[in-house]
């Protein structure tokens, strides 16, 4: 039987275009986000996200990714491992 878990998240966000520094630094204060980088392409910042508990991924995303300042978009990511 194949096992299928949730290891990562990934949230590609849009910032402010005066502001992405601002951004990474604030997304990166989150306790939830292991690594936030500054990246080129579609995306300003890509930050990684680690939880106990997968199910907090919606809440993690909208309440704290979202709400910080100057964050204008995200989507999300997510990492399975196959067992």
């Amino acid at each position: 039987m194949v096992h299928v878990t949730m290891t990562n998240a990934y949230v590609h966000i849009r910032a402010e275009p005066t502001s992405v520094m601002h951004a990474a630094r604030e997304v990166g204060e989150i306790d939830e986000i292991t690594a936030a980088h500054v990246v080129t392409g579609e995306y300003d910042v890509i930050a990684q996200v680690e939880l106990d508990d997968p199910s907090d991924l919606p809440r993690v995303v909208t309440e704290k990714i979202q709400e910080a300042p100057p964050v204008e978009g995200t989507r999300t990511s997510v990492a399975y491992e196959v067992e």
